[in-house]
This record gives structure tokens, sequence and C-alpha cells, in this order.
């Protein structure tokens, strides 16, 4: 598992693999962040605080409730995914297991399994990082 820190604080390289039900696995290299724990406390209370700013002018809108709830419960589903995003990937890049066609990790929360869709011939791949590429790295973000 080869890795190499980047420019960015907090941000790595790291081998990979694209999984294909049916195919051979093939390389990948993605770059990762680590988020810290204030990090996402953070932008959790964000999101949710503007929710809750929110929520009291859109009850003066016929029908009240469902409004109000509404825009709690969305703020409260964003806020626990900005909780649980430990890593962010930034990039990468590799090939389709299926078609051999060029494909880019996009930037985004990292997902277990995260999925990476093929323009080209339209399967879904999954990313898949060695057991323990990730251990320890997010805390240790300041």
């Amino acid at each position: 598992m080869a890795e190499a820190q980047t420019s960015a604080p907090g941000t790595f390289r790291t081998a990979a693999q694209i999984g294909l039900f049916g195919f051979p696995p093939k390389p990948v290299q993605v770059t990762l962040r680590a988020r810290s724990r204030g990090w996402r406390v953070g932008g959790a209370a964000r999101t949710f605080a503007v929710a809750v700013l929110v929520a009291p002018a859109l009850a003066v809108v016929p029908p009240h409730a469902p409004w109000v709830i509404g825009v709690l419960v969305a703020g409260g589903v964003l806020a626990k995914r900005r909780l649980g995003e430990r890593f962010t990937v930034v990039g990468g890049e590799g090939v389709c297991p299926k078609c051999g066609a060029q494909l880019v990790v996009k930037s985004g929360r990292l997902r277990d399994p995260h999925p990476l869709p093929c323009e080209s011939c339209h399967h879904e791949s999954t990313l898949k990082l060695p057991a323990g590429a990730l251990e320890g790295r997010a805390d240790a973000v300041g």
C-alpha cells in the first residue's frame, strides 16, 4: 500500500481498488482528506443552526407545521451527514473493470462502499480501500 502526504495538510494519497462483481479489480490511486472532529462538529452545528433559524420564517406559510417539520428534519439529516464525514475524497483516476474506460473519482464524502459510475458502459463499480488504510488518520488531524 503506497501512501504519500500531499501538499494540503490532512490530505494523503493511498492505493485502492475499483471492483465490479464478475471482473478482476483494477488498481487506483485516490487522494483523501481527513476531517477533524472540530470540522465535523462545527459544520454539523452550523447546518442545524441554519435550519433552526429558517424554520420560524417558514412557519407563516400555510400549511404551517409541515414546512417547519420538513426544514428541521432536513437540517438534522444534513447535520448527521456532516458529522459522519470522517474522510472526503479529493479525487483520483482509474479504469473501469468491465470496459477499460477511464474513471474519474469525483470529490465528495467517502462512503462505504463508495460508488464509481462508468460513463462508458453505465455500470457502477465500487472503490475499495485496503484494510487499515484509514486507521488513525481522522483523529490525528487538528
